[in-house]
């Protein structure tokens, strides 16, 4: 019984730091528990080291698209909607209630399709660039996992009136930087290129585009000169 004893009481003080460990989230009462959500969001933006720590990877993305679709929407929305009143203030968008309110109407639908698109691109193909850099120690859930929660928790930004709609994207760069390297468990070097590989790879691609367009449009004036009417 002596020898025992103490292995019993180690024990249990493992099993009490891991269950103060446990993401708030995963221990909601219900999909609208807010305080869970606050406690997460909260612990997410100040101590993502913590979090992607202690995150049951095992669970599925399950809770991580619950929160992303619920609160990372809710956060866009909010957002949308300061830059509606901004361009209306400017005279960008015509001030016509009934035109505003189907718009907006429309953006509240689509916001939840398009952001969780978004989402699972951005994050297939960081898990992508992990795989070919053999730093994914873990599948494409888990990736999943990290950028849905760290794009829940900074769009809810947005509620700061503009400012938030700059901060929200840097943000939550430097939390996918933290979250995938203790999910992963890989090199930060691996998780910066990671990151940035498929945003110049984008970025390459729209300049493309772009080029493209101008190009298109300079042979058409160059036509037109050498056909006048």
């Amino acid at each position: 019984d002596e020898k025992i004893a103490p292995v019993a009481s180690s024990v249990q003080g493992v099993r009490k730091m891991l269950q103060s460990q446990r993401v708030d989230w995963e221990m909601r009462s219900s999909w609208l528990d807010l305080a869970a959500f606050w406690r997460t969001s909260k612990s997410i933006l100040f101590r993502p080291s913590d979090v992607f720590s202690a995150l049951n990877y095992d669970a599925g993305i399950g809770n991580a698209l619950v929160y992303l679709l619920i609160y990372g929407s809710l956060g866009q929305i909010i957002g949308r909607y300061w830059i509606t009143l901004l361009g209306i203030h400017y005279g960008i968008i015509e001030s016509n209630a009934l035109d505003n309110t189907v718009h907006f109407a429309g953006t509240i639908l689509l916001t939840p399709v398009v952001f969780l698109a978004l989402i699972f691109v951005a994050a297939g193909l960081v898990h992508l660039v992990l795989r070919i850099l053999l730093a994914n120690r873990r599948p494409f859930s888990t990736t999943f996992q990290v950028m849905a929660y760290v794009s829940g928790a900074t769009s809810m930004v947005n509620v700061i009136p503009f400012l938030g709609r700059i901060v929200m994207p840097l943000w939550a760069l430097v939390l996918y930087f933290v979250g995938l390297s203790k999910a992963h468990q890989t090199s930060k070097a691996k998780v910066f290129f990671a990151l940035f590989l498929p945003l110049l790879i984008l970025g390459l691609l729209a300049l493309g585009v772009i080029l493209a367009i101008a190009v298109s449009h300079v042979l058409e004036f160059l036509e037109v000169l050498g056909n006048p009417l």
